[in-house]
């Protein structure tokens, strides 16, 4: 269990950010720290032979993409290898320890918890902010936001904010500010770091909160325990319904249709579609400026449909898509085929097959097993976690998200967690399965990407 705290302390420090609003921890590199304590943790786990050196059903894939994800940036932006190949080493090793670190279910739910905890507190500030009065955002205009801080001043309007008190220069919003000096973008509330996006905060929040919240609800049975978790999935509802994220409701409509059909079967996709239409209409963003971004998303995609065109086999380099437009992917699928060519796409979509797939064999099997109740818990919870975020990331650049990659991981352990009980369980990626996601990388490249885009004007 040496590998825990630093798992802990990574998941935290990667999502919640402490260190951009306390200057104390800036001192100090805990992101580089604590990546290297979560591999020494296995490490000495493994030694003590606390851990099984056994690989997870999607480790495979994951390496590839790893690796090919490095050779691409080599060929193609090689001064930027080392920096680039840092990030990914983070990403690895917050998968790779989280999967491969965790064998028991009773550690699986202390990471979940750590998980949980952290995204409710991102939820507190959102929520926080989001009643918050409006003040001055003085700072410069970057992709239709202002990328500053609050001055201080309160405002009903963006015109107190200019006279007479406004800094020449300076461009400003009115806008909601919150704890921590956060603040709201066009009204739609927002954390900072990896989550100032209210749509990627929406869709964490979903996932890494209350789908794991309902797994907590169904695991309890202390009636004060079941009422802070009650509470805690309110909060997340309307934190998504503040952020005003189309993705996000229909995500949290997913986490409740996983779940409806499991217990009543494909009819209840009937109801929850309907649930999900109503949930729009009530909390997403219309209106002109959504026309807009969703114009913009599109631009995007035909932007890295036509560099992929340019650059089909080695793309142009990881994390390299704002190089070449002024705007982020807005789509995940779209982002690594630009980024990494056909093979990184193929890759990409083979890891979240592998993921979901085992969820998917796991929970069907374990359904008649005496005493598999904490099993079947936890693996729907995870399976409603990884539909949604499959989903969302339809509209988001999510590939190298750290919350992506921490389900992953989850998902790795529930695995590890299940063949340390019944070693028999195995999946994994097929050449059946490679064949497949093959056929559909080919067919959304070649036929409904360029089809979609054309119809929207885009082509």
């Amino acid at each position: 269990m040496f590998a825990i705290p630093g798992v802990a302390c990574l998941i935290v420090f990667v999502l919640a950010r402490p260190q951009e609003f306390m200057p104390l921890l800036q001192r100090v590199p805990f992101l580089y720290l604590f990546t290297f304590l979560c591999a020494l943790g296995w490490v000495i786990d493994v030694r003590l032979r606390r851990l099984q050196p056994l690989g997870t059903p999607a480790l495979p894939v994951v390496l590839a993409f790893i690796v090919w994800a490095v050779i691409c940036d080599a060929v193609v932006v090689p001064e930027l290898l080392v920096p680039q190949m840092v990030e990914l080493a983070i990403l690895f090793t917050l998968y790779g320890t989280i999967a491969h670190g965790v064998q028991r279910f009773r550690t699986l739910q202390a990471i979940a918890s750590a998980v949980v905890v952290t995204l409710l507190f991102v939820t507190f500030v959102c929520f926080h902010q989001g009643l918050s009065p409006k003040g001055c955002v003085a700072g410069q205009e970057s992709e239709g936001e202002i990328m500053g801080r609050p001055d201080g001043r309160a405002c009903d309007a963006v015109d107190r904010c200019y006279a007479p008190d406004g800094e020449p220069g300076m461009e400003y919003r009115c806008e909601h500010v919150g704890l921590f000096g956060t603040y709201s973008v066009q009204e739609r509330v927002r954390y900072r770091g990896k989550l100032q996006d209210p749509n990627e905060v929406s869709l964490a929040i979903t996932a890494g909160a209350l789908s794991l919240l309902v797994a907590f609800w169904r695991r309890t049975r202390v009636p004060l325990s079941k009422l802070g978790i009650g509470l805690g999935i309110l909060l997340v509802i309307a934190t998504v319904f503040l952020s005003q994220s189309r993705g996000g409701l229909i995500s949290m409509s997913i986490v409740i249709a996983v779940y409806a059909v499991r217990r009543w079967g494909l009819v209840a996709l009937v109801p929850c579609g309907f649930l999900g239409l109503v949930v729009l209409a009530l909390g997403g963003r219309s209106g002109e400026a959504a026309d807009v971004s969703t114009q913009m998303r599109y631009e995007a995609w035909a932007t890295g449909l036509e560099l992929f065109r340019q650059h089909p086999l080695f793309g142009v380099g990881s994390g390299q898509f704002n190089t070449h437009h002024y705007l982020t992917a807005h789509n995940s699928f779209v982002l690594t085929l630009t980024e990494t060519g056909f093979i990184g796409l193929f890759l990409f979509v083979s890891m979240l097959w592998v993921t979901i797939k085992s969820l998917i064999v796991g929970v069907r099997q374990l359904a008649s097993v005496p005493g598999a109740e904490v099993a079947q818990v936890w693996g729907m919870a995870l399976l409603a976690s990884m539909i949604a975020i499959t989903f969302q990331i339809n509209t988001l650049s999510f590939a190298y998200h750290p919350v992506l990659w921490i389900f992953m991981g989850l998902v790795g352990a529930w695995c590890g967690a299940i063949r340390h009980h019944a070693p028999d369980f195995k999946t994994g990626m097929t050449w059946r399965d490679a064949v497949y996601v093959a056929l559909v990388c080919l067919a959304y490249v070649f036929l409904i990407l360029p089809a979609f885009l054309k119809y929207k004007g885009e082509m």
